[in-house]
């Protein structure tokens, strides 16, 4: 994946219980990946984005995906990248990368990734 500005980065390794925005313990080695790549590039600015599959209403899955993504931005904060860097944001279902109704579209569809805005 190039590193440039408007790539979509996606976190692979992010565990929530079903219907929770907690990150689990299980999540940390690639939240520590992430701290290193953005130590690596510190001009860099991000959006974090929250998705979700298309089980469920906007009025759940917006919020869920949207308290994910801050999950995400919290954690990075808590681990000295400056808040200033980062934004959320979640969609819920509307930006699917894969199409249907199967527990494997689904599945890619929950998913937390990140887009560079900045890059320098």
């Amino acid at each position: 994946m190039p590193v440039e500005k408007g790539a979509a980065i996606r976190l692979n390794n992010l565990f929530f219980d079903f219907n929770k925005s907690d990150l689990k313990k299980e999540s940390n080695n690639e939240l520590k990946r992430l701290v290193d790549f953005l130590n690596k590039y510190p001009k860099m600015k991000i959006e974090i984005a929250g998705h979700t599959d298309n089980v469920g209403t906007d009025e759940t899955n917006i919020p869920l995906s949207n308290r994910r993504a801050q999950a995400v931005l919290n954690w990075l904060v808590a681990n000295k990248i400056d808040a200033t860097r980062l934004a959320a944001k979640g969609y819920g279902k509307n930006k699917p990368i894969a199409l249907g109704n199967t527990e494997e579209a689904r599945k890619q569809n929950r998913r937390v990734e990140f887009l560079i805005l900045k890059m320098e």
